[in-house]
């Protein structure tokens, strides 16, 4: 009889167990961002409407459009060794076990255990007939226990949503990091690639005042120019020479730099492993719409679910108020023996219910409200911030690519034009119609002029690189 009736009470836990189970799983989902504002956007960005921009709507991952496989090893490489990208890696594992950690709660806690005491008892004051005073005892036990705090109100629940969203955005913080990563590394491989032709440039330079300088040392000697026209060709050749050393510092200090984005070990680059030229420009990609950019950037991506988050988590906060409801309950065997605990003679159960309800503790509950609804509040307030932000790069990004187009091709008039000047200029001075300080002054044009062509040129590859990290394009396929 009492193991009918101990068969019925269990079954009858197990029942309710299973309603508020289930009742709790139809719930239906949180829609903490249903009245989000969103910031108003336009349907095509304004700055190629207004520039009349020819585009390219073939591009799918945008390190492609300079057609180097150099620059593409360079990137996996960087993805495969970067130390602070697989700092994150280890983040996302860790914040989906966190995932696991806090949806843990929802189910019953089972566990087994296996104790054993000895206890020893006095009794003095109570004549036993043998004089003893005190008795020595052995309990043994055995058995399943449960424990669950049953999430009646969803508290639980919404813990768990809210680390799964964490989750989420630490997944998109290793992607936008990916994404960074591979523009930073196609940035610097450019400027490599710029400064190597800054030093062969330099190098040509310094080459040609050189040559300068030992015709008007000839020159000198015989009595043909003065110390002025001396002195102005050993400033020129003095000047070339300390730029070349600037240049080769700039060299080596962006090799440091490329080998640090690369994870690899100081000085075991070679310039030869990068490209001799300077990518020639493509039709600019065809850019996702305003909204479009919103769902693929990674930093928009993370605000949006930072703010979901923190909607869970002020739910929470909230259902604190609510009584917490458990049950907790074991099913084994107890014996003063040790081999009694299988017998099932010796078999006992124990079910308990429980029910709490917070009273007072100095305002801690409703604080915790408080505090959540303000970090709600601000990551709302961040996530319409990034939008702007993001509508604003792009813009400027695309209108800074017009403006770069037109000053390439005027540089790259004013370096013929220059070259022409110097080539005239220095054949004017070796028949004496023109003096020195013109004809070096012409050279010093021509070559700035040609300096400055190269770094417009690259100043518009780093902006276009720029502008697929403002619309969160895919940089390669995600492995090789």
């Amino acid at each position: 009889m009492e193991n009918a009736r101990s068969i019925l009470i269990l079954n009858r836990a197990i029942f309710l167990v299973s309603v508020l189970f289930f009742s709790h799983g139809c719930k239906p989902k949180s829609t903490h961002l249903r009245n989000l504002e969103l910031p108003k956007s336009s349907k095509s960005w304004k700055s190629i409407e207004s520039n009349e921009t020819t585009l390219d709507n073939n591009l799918t991952h945008w390190v492609h459009s300079f057609d180097s496989k150099k620059l593409n090893l360079a990137i996996y490489e960087a993805w495969n060794n970067n130390p602070e990208l697989k700092s994150l890696a280890e983040h996302v594992i860790a914040r989906g076990e966190e995932a696991v950690i806090s949806g843990a709660d929802i189910l019953p806690y089972f566990n087994a255990g296996v104790s054993g005491t000895r206890s020893k008892r006095n009794l003095i004051g109570f004549n036993f007939p043998n004089g003893d005073t005190s008795f020595t005892s052995n309990s043994f036990n055995a058995g399943l226990n449960l424990s669950w705090e049953i999430d009646l109100w969803g508290k639980i629940s919404e813990q768990k949503k809210s680390s799964v969203k964490k989750f989420e955005l630490a997944k998109s913080e290793f992607e936008g990091a990916r994404l960074s990563l591979a523009g930073k590394v196609a940035m610097a491989w450019f400027t490599i690639v710029e400064n190597r032709r800054q030093l062969e440039l330099a190098v040509k330079t310094t080459s040609t005042f050189v040559k300068n300088d030992e015709y008007l040392d000839n020159r000198f000697a015989n009595g043909l120019v003065s110390s002025l026209e001396k002195d102005l060709s050993s400033n020129a050749l003095a000047s070339a020479q300390a730029n070349l050393s600037l240049i080769n510092r700039t060299l080596n200090l962006s090799m440091r730099k490329f080998e640090l984005l690369l994870g690899k070990d100081q000085g075991i680059m070679n310039e030869n492993n990068f490209s001799n030229q300077l990518p020639d420009f493509k039709r600019l990609p065809l850019p996702p719409t305003p909204s479009e950019t919103l769902q693929a950037r990674p930093d928009i991506q993370m605000a949006q679910l930072q703010l979901e988050a923190a909607g869970h988590d002020l739910s929470a906060a909230r259902k604190n108020l609510l009584p917490s409801i458990s049950i907790s309950g074991t099913n084994g065997s107890r014996s003063d023996e040790f081999n009694n605990l299988l017998d099932s003679k010796f078999k006992t159960w124990e079910l308990t219910g429980s029910i709490s309800q917070t009273i007072f503790n100095n305002g801690r509950l409703r604080a915790n409200i408080r505090r959540s609804e303000a970090l709600k509040l601000a990551a709302k307030a961040n996530y319409i911030s990034l939008a702007q932000r993001a509508f604003h790069e792009v813009e400027t990004i695309l209108a800074n690519d017009f403006y770069l187009k037109q000053e390439t091709n005027y540089l790259q008039t004013a370096a013929q034009a220059a070259n022409s000047a110097a080539k005239t200029s220095w054949n004017r001075y070796q028949n004496g119609i023109l003096d020195i300080f013109d004809t070096l002054e012409s050279q010093r044009r021509a070559f700035n002029a040609e300096s400055r062509l190269l770094s417009a040129k690259k100043e518009r590859l780093l902006n276009r690189i720029q502008l697929f990290l403002a619309l969160g394009l895919s940089a390669l396929p995600s492995t090789k």
